[in-house]
């Protein structure tokens, strides 16, 4: 396989030997990354250029929908399926290992230029960091995944998942009914940042919670290798979202620059014409 093939994430069976594409993962995850990117970029609208409408009332309309409710619990809601369903796809890859390691050389290349052309908005452990964590992580402990029957493995990730979402916040548990509080003192240690006790920089993705979503997702994937899920999950129905799934770390690493160069252009240009 090449490191193309690698990269993409192929469907690829180490249980079964079987290699193929699941549609319904590829095209969700293709979404996604599309999701990201519109987020991004209006992100990079509002506030590295300060682009924005004011309506009748002073209100910043950009600024307004960004910040808005709808929008603040769809971007982690979107990030979270992602995970998940990258989760899943580790189970079809040869070499998880070898992915895992590009994905977080991948991050701390974005981190360096982040902390060197935006040192205002740096990106410490965001989700290429993440997601080469989790495939590192998989690599070197399926074999242990494995001794939990699937099902109970979905369920224990599950509820550590709901356990842990309160971490960046200083507790473990679930308000209301019980909560661990851990030492506030954690919360100044910068080496926790990838931990997820201590927070660090924008797009910030650390192992706790996010980490049993992407094991809950190695649990259910061995469902899909086993092709006990429903067969139209299997089939491709949108070759463009399909594309774009089997493309995200692509895209992902390209959209920034891309949507930066894009708005620097036209600010550029606005500037010239106006002046």
């Amino acid at each position: 396989m090449t490191r193309n093939h690698i990269i993409r994430g192929d469907v690829f069976s180490a249980r079964t030997g079987a290699r193929g594409r699941v549609g319904f993962l590829d095209e969700v995850r293709g979404l996604c990354i599309l999701l990201m990117v519109l987020y991004h970029g209006i992100y990079t609208l509002i506030f590295l250029f300060g682009w924005d409408i004011t309506l009748p009332g002073g209100t910043r309309l950009f600024h307004f929908l960004f910040t808005s409710a709808f929008v603040q619990t769809a971007q982690p809601f979107v990030a979270g399926v992602f995970i998940f369903i990258s989760g899943i796809a580790c189970r079809y890859s040869r070499n998880n290992l070898k992915r895992g390691v590009i994905a977080l050389g991948l991050g701390v290349i974005i981190t360096l230029f982040t902390l060197n052309l935006m040192p205002d908005l740096p990106i410490y452990f965001g989700i290429l960091h993440f997601m080469g964590s989790g495939m590192i992580l998989f690599a070197l402990l399926n074999r242990a995944y494995d001794k939990l029957p699937a099902a109970l493995g979905l369920l224990t990730a599950s509820i550590l998942f709901v356990l842990t979402l309160g971490a960046g916040s200083g507790y473990v548990g679930i308000p209301g009914l019980f909560e661990i509080n851990y030492p506030a003192a954690w919360g100044q240690i910068v080496w926790l940042i990838p931990v997820g006790f201590t927070e660090g920089g924008v797009d910030h993705f650390p192992l706790l919670p996010w980490i049993f979503l992407y094991i809950a997702g190695n649990y259910l994937g061995v469902g899909f290798v086993r092709r006990d899920m429903p067969e139209f999950l299997y089939k491709n129905r949108s070759p463009f979202l399909s594309l774009c799934g089997r493309h995200t770390i692509y895209i992902y690493m390209a959209h920034q620059p891309v949507v930066f160069g894009l708005l620097y252009s036209i600010q550029f240009l606005i500037d010239h014409f106006s002046g």
